[in-house]
């Protein structure tokens, strides 16, 4: 690998190389810098008073022992912000409206509780003091004075007649109603089929849980009535506007946003928190610089929540198994708020993947999002297209057992056929690239399925059951549309490309570097990276949706684009040369008549000076700012396989191997693309098998508030993960030809895993568990079917 980075004149470039990333040095050696690392001086610490109560009505709280502490410098309550004119914080959300046309049911979500708590970990009093340890004393010292309020955790109760209504301004819990698809052909479709088989699924609640907890810093200048804001966010662009206009009511520009290294995301980091507004305004209060770090049992009571889905799902089938249409009816869980994204996730985020890579003819996804008394819900890691991918994939091996198709054939009967390229589902999707059959046969190749019944039989003389599963995926990217990248040239040569788009772990440092060095023809060392500052780039879409490599990759690639343009009019100029006649090649702009030719550092020195540059061109001609925009999303898609094996007298699960075949288009980094592809398994194996954020039904308290309860994948979990890609479609979409590639792993994982454990319980009769499977619920199945059996119920 160290070859790769240090080979400067091979004629290969760096583009699809598995270039070592080259940001981990710094991170292996401490070298990175989170926002734990960024400290002011002078600075002093802010803590947040959060609620005990699940709902509860604010009687009074009393905060003048806090006050009259001798370390603190601020106190503020919800009250008191509000009486300071601060607004609420809103949804980005754009589903908006309910399905008759009128507006969603918005509450106002202020910064700090005004009158009543929603949800245990809501923020209710900040104190900001001159240390850390005297900031968290305060809290001791506030008496807040509750009366306790009926509370509901469940969405499907939280709709019901009879529940605790939460906010006067959603009627019912709800905050709207969703329908996507064509109903009348889906219900002619449920008519004449042969058969019809339905399943209810449950997409478990997860907490992101990055490694590095979230946290902010600001300071104030007030010569300039300016801040610097960082924050360990994946979105500071959009961010900035909502915190500094719309919350604080400050002009955007006076607030400078940056993010330094963030240590994972996973959608958790790409909201907008009250602490980030609080301790901006507690620094503009007091002049002087304030931070605020979360702990991990603050991250898992105030950090949203991804997933927690319920869902009935039906599947219409001709009698030779064709499928007819499907049909799903959702309920989303939002928590006590809507989230920066909010109902998105549980409406069009989940619809408009339904059927997957399927030839369904009709599709119909209704959903309604409901309020609770938990912790706000937002994207996670897939935001809707892994629960959706598990709708259509439970239901599809449902139907093959319950009505006795073959599975796999099953499958392949009803993918979309390549030659019927582009196509458009009934949920509006756009499909222009794809080679799904093939997906599906190389994944069974790799899997070695033809094998796996002496597999099992030998597990079976070891008192294990094994069990192998196949989930063809499709999914497709989001985020915000553009991208700015800026190219710059430093007198010594250094180049220093700047984007709005943000890493939180990905490895855009090393990809984005390797576009430019390709095509610039430089070597990787002479190019330093800059992210994540609204000092830096005007116009960022943060990371979220896949969108790193299609939005700012071609964003770099454009840019790389107008450089040497000017590069090969600077280079006419200095050889007296027609500017058709110059190409670029191997690092020289060349005159194709003369054979005259100058190495780019020539033609960059040269643009550093005016004297030398054409007419109208001044010094840094060179330099490149600009904008790209995406014509439309692309569909990643790919065909993921799992075998697990069963200890029927323990319940317990183990994932012995798996195999994920992906078609992200062309590949720049396959090295990135594993990394990608291996840290989705290994979230969505967690999904599977381990994780769940629990709340107690009846009072809505968290029952896991910490790593003790939550339980993580460890590297004892993860089994061999054997990674192929497919680039025999690449998307004509960008000029990249790339695809998606960060949250496939979430997508095909799950369906995997799941029916392969109820593969390997299928001569138990067990037809269909809930995640996460856990060794007591696959026990408890497992003991229920034998006792039946045992009893002649089968």
């Amino acid at each position: 690998m160290q070859d790769v980075m240090q080979d400067k004149t091979r004629d290969k470039g760096f583009m699809g190389t598995p270039v070592r990333r080259l940001e981990d040095r710094r991170f292996m050696t401490g070298a990175g810098t989170f926002i734990d690392d960024v400290s002011l001086p002078g600075q002093a610490y802010a803590a947040i008073l959060r609620s005990p109560h699940a709902h509860a009505r604010i009687e009074a709280i009393d905060v003048s022992r806090a006050r009259a502490a001798p370390a603190v410098l601020l106190v503020v309550t919800g009250p008191e912000w509000v009486a300071a004119g601060h607004g609420p914080i809103p949804t980005k959300s754009t589903v908006r409206t309910k399905r008759n046309g009128s507006p969603f049911n918005e509450p106002k979500r202020h910064c700090l509780a005004v009158d009543t708590v929603h949800h245990v970990g809501e923020a209710v009093v900040l104190v900001v003091a001159e240390t850390k340890t005297g900031a968290e004393a305060a809290l001791e010292l506030i008496d807040v004075d509750y009366a306790d309020l009926p509370a509901v955790s469940h969405q499907v109760p939280a709709l019901g007649r009879n529940a605790p209504q939460l906010w006067p301004e959603a009627p019912g819990n709800l905050c709207l109603d969703f329908e996507l698809g064509n109903r009348a052909a889906v219900e002619a479709a449920f008519a004449k089929a042969d058969h019809v088989v339905t399943l209810d699924i449950a997409n478990n609640r997860l907490a992101g849980a990055p490694m590095e907890p979230r946290g902010v810093v600001a300071d104030y200048d007030k010569a300039s009535d300016s801040a610097t804001l960082w924050n360990a966010s994946q979105n500071i662009h959009a961010n900035r506007e909502i915190i500094a206009q719309q919350i604080l009511n400050i002009a955007s520009a006076k607030v400078r946003h940056v993010a330094p290294d963030v240590g994972g995301g996973f959608g958790a980091k790409n909201c907008v928190y009250p602490e980030q507004a609080l301790v901006l305004y507690a620094a503009r209060q007091l002049g002087r610089p304030v931070k605020w770090i979360g702990t991990r049992s603050e991250a898992f009571l105030a950090d949203a929540h991804g997933r927690d889905q319920v869902s009935a799902v039906s599947l219409a089938l001709a009698k030779d198994g064709t499928f007819l249409a499907l049909k799903v009816e959702s309920v989303g869980n939002l928590g006590a708020w809507c989230g920066t994204i909010g109902p998105f996730t549980p409406t069009m985020g989940t619809a408009r993947t339904q059927g997957g890579p399927y030839a369904f003819p009709a599709l119909l996804y209704t959903a309604r999002a409901a309020y609770t008394n938990t912790c706000q819900t937002d994207p996670y890691r897939g935001a809707g297209r892994p629960e959706a991918t598990f709708h259509v994939e439970r239901i599809i091996e449902h139907a093959a057992r319950t009505l006795g198709f073959d599975r796999i054939e099953l499958r392949r009967k009803n993918l979309i056929p390549r030659g019927a390229l582009p196509w458009t589902t009934p949920m509006g999707l756009s499909i222009d690239s794809g080679n799904f059959a093939g997906l599906l046969e190389r994944t069974l190749e790799l899997a070695d399925f033809a094998g796996f019944p002496q597999r099992a039989a030998e597990a079976r003389a070891r008192g294990m059951r094994r069990g192998i599963a196949v989930s063809p995926y499709l999914e497709c990217t989001g985020g915000a549309p553009k991208e700015e990248a800026k190219v710059t040239f430093a007198a010594n040569g250094r180049v220093t490309v700047a984007v709005g788009s943000h890493s939180t772990g990905m490895g855009h440092e090393t990809a984005f570097t390797q576009i430019l060095a390709d095509k610039l023809g430089l070597p990787l060392d002479a190019i330093a990276y800059q992210q994540a500052d609204t000092a830096l780039t005007k116009t960022g879409g943060g990371h979220g949706g896949s969108r790193g490599m299609e939005v700012g990759g071609n964003a770099v690639l454009k840019a790389a684009d107008d450089v040497l343009a000017k590069g090969r009019t600077i280079a006419a100029h200095l050889l007296n040369s027609r500017f058709e006649d110059i190409v670029y090649s191997h690092g020289r702009f060349s005159d194709l008549k003369t054979g005259q030719s100058l190495a780019f550092a020539e033609v960059a020195a040269a643009a550093a000076d005016a004297s030398r540059l054409p007419a109208g061109m001044a010094a840094g001609a060179l330099n490149a700012t600009v904008l790209f925009e995406r014509e439309a999303i692309t569909v990643p898609n790919g065909c993921h396989a799992a075998e697990v094996e069963v200890d029927p007298e323990t319940g317990v699960v183990k994932v012995v191997g798996f195999w994920a075949v992906d078609d992200f288009g062309t590949i720049i980094n396959p090295m990135l693309a594993d990394g990608q592809v291996m840290g989705g398994v290994a979230q969505g194996l967690g999904q599977a098998l381990l994780e769940e954020v629990v709340y107690d039904p009846g009072s809505a308290q968290p029952l896991t508030g910490s790593l003790m309860d939550y339980a993580l994948p460890r590297a004892d979990n993860v089994p061999t993960i054997v990674v192929a890609y497919d680039e025999s479609a690449p998307t004509t979409r960008n000029p990249l030809g790339v695809k998606g590639a960060g949250e496939a792993g979430c997508c095909g994982a799950p369906p995997a895993i799941v029916n392969a454990v109820l593969d390997a319980l299928a001569e138990y009769g067990v037809t269909h568990l809930d995640m996460p499977l856990t060794p007591q619920k696959v026990w408890r199945a497992i003991s229920v079917a034998t006792t039946v059996g045992q009893a002649g119920g089968f």
